[in-house]
């Protein structure tokens, strides 16, 4: 193992006793799920990843990156936007929303605002740990999105 594990999950365990990091239970995510739990899974891959690379990371900074990186604090169903618009501005709100609150590093904001690249064309990751969270998040956005559709054409079947 590379990288210090027990760093890693104290800080998301810290991260975690915040209730605005709880709230994130109620904005949905991709089909059933929703942002912490998307948070959650996303840091997860990233520092498995980061493994598997074998690549030393700031501990603290991806975990606090990966868990804040869909901190926007809405619900994609209630908000009257494209997809695409918020696909490409969501990064930055939530750099927004957690700042203040969280008092983020440049690296955290870098993890936050390069994870939908390519998408944010100019907006690529400029960290190790950016680019972690930017692969885990298509990871995990893929699972879940394979399993709700798994889930819809279930429904379908005699």
């Amino acid at each position: 193992m590379t990288n210090d594990k027990e760093l890693f999950d104290s800080e998301v365990k810290s991260l975690l006793r915040d209730p605005r990091i709880r709230d994130l239970r109620k904005y949905s995510q991709h089909f059933g799920s929703n942002t912490l739990r998307h948070s959650l899974l996303v840091a997860r891959a990233s520092f498995n990843l980061a493994e598997k690379l074998g690549w030393k990371i700031s501990e603290k900074e991806l975990a606090r990156g990966a868990l804040l990186h869909d901190f926007y604090l809405y619900s994609t169903k209630d908000k009257e936007m494209s997809a695409f618009r918020h696909g490409t501005t969501h990064p930055m709100r939530a750099i927004r929303n957690a700042d203040p609150y969280f008092g983020l590093t440049d690296k955290e904001k870098d993890i936050i605002q390069g994870h939908m690249w390519p998408l944010t064309l100019f907006h690529r990751p400029h960290s190790k740990e950016a680019l972690l969270v930017c692969m885990a998040d298509k990871q995990i956005a893929t699972m879940e999105m394979a399993k709700g559709a798994l889930n819809y054409f279930a429904e379908d079947e005699p």
